[in-house]
């Protein structure tokens, strides 16, 4: 061999050094992962990911139903107030107000439940299937104050009475629901502090941490996507007021949706162009 000192051989960009006293024509690959190893830890990632936007999405499910709940509580309320004030004013009448009152709450109820999660509207159909008609609220009004008696059997002042009822039943929530509305919005924030704090860990935790965070990004975006899809097909697959169907729907759709997007951002960073820009 020449006395030529060992240095960067064939190599005009990123030149690699050849230590002395070595056959080497060329440097060493870094050891990685292989085999089995591979195997565990993209199996691994894949749960995280699971787990992750299983959270993103189930935050975003109970944040979103306490405040359609908190939306509904107040607006049957103010109808209600606004009716009775309207019939004790004589401006309508305490047959009509009742009327107007049972249709109200039904209307709203719909509204409401139209921006519900699919998940809390297939709780909500399951206690509660449709509003209630006019007559059924009269006959649920006559049980509370007249047990034993029919409507037709009532005096006049009676009467009255049972419509009053009525319109202030309009504006009364079950407590039972209501009542979880507190607890649906400690759960949401705090697993969307869950999801936020898995992700800082993951880019943390990566060597690259710009290509995790990307790649961090299209993983929720991906399930928040499978979730979204899910919701908005749970009434044609599962049908009404089927909480249980609908939630392994919700589960599986976000689940399925992240890991497809994780599987496209790895491709797209592995491109050539990609993989310089990212400064691997």
């Amino acid at each position: 061999m020449s006395g030529r000192p060992l240095g960067p051989l064939c190599q005009v960009v990123n030149p690699q050094a050849i230590d002395r006293g070595t056959l080497c024509l060329a440097a060493s690959p870094v050891p990685g992962p292989g085999g089995r190893q591979t195997q565990d830890l993209r199996a691994l990632d894949e749960a995280l990911a699971a787990l992750q936007v299983t959270a993103q999405n189930f935050a975003w499910r109970f944040i979103t139903d306490a405040k359609a709940r908190a939306t509904y509580v107040r607006r049957i309320a103010e109808a209600s107030a606004t009716i009775r004030a309207d019939v004790l004013a004589g401006r309508v009448s305490v047959t009509e107000g009742a009327a107007f009152a049972v249709q109200s709450r039904n209307l709203i109820m719909e509204e409401i439940r139209a921006i519900t999660s699919a998940i809390g509207k297939a709780g909500a159909q399951s206690i509660k299937g449709q509003g209630l008609t006019v007559e059924a609220a009269l006959e649920k009004a006559v049980k509370k104050l007249f047990p034993g008696q029919s409507f037709a059997d009532l005096a006049p002042a009676q009467k009255r009475q049972v419509f009053l009822e009525v319109i202030e039943a309009s504006g009364r929530s079950s407590p039972k629901v209501t009542g979880q509305v507190p607890k649906w919005t400690r759960i949401g924030r705090g697993l969307a502090v869950a999801t936020v704090a898995i992700s800082v860990y993951n880019i943390w935790e990566a060597e690259n941490k710009l290509r995790q965070g990307v790649k961090e990004g299209a993983t929720l975006a991906g399930g928040a996507l499978g979730g979204a899809a899910a919701n908005a097909s749970a009434g044609f697959l599962c049908g009404p007021g089927a909480p249980a169907c609908v939630t392994v729907l919700f589960i599986i759709g976000g689940i399925a949706g992240a890991l497809v997007a994780s599987s496209v951002a790895d491709q797209v960073l592995d491109q050539r162009d990609i993989v310089s820009w990212l400064g691997e």
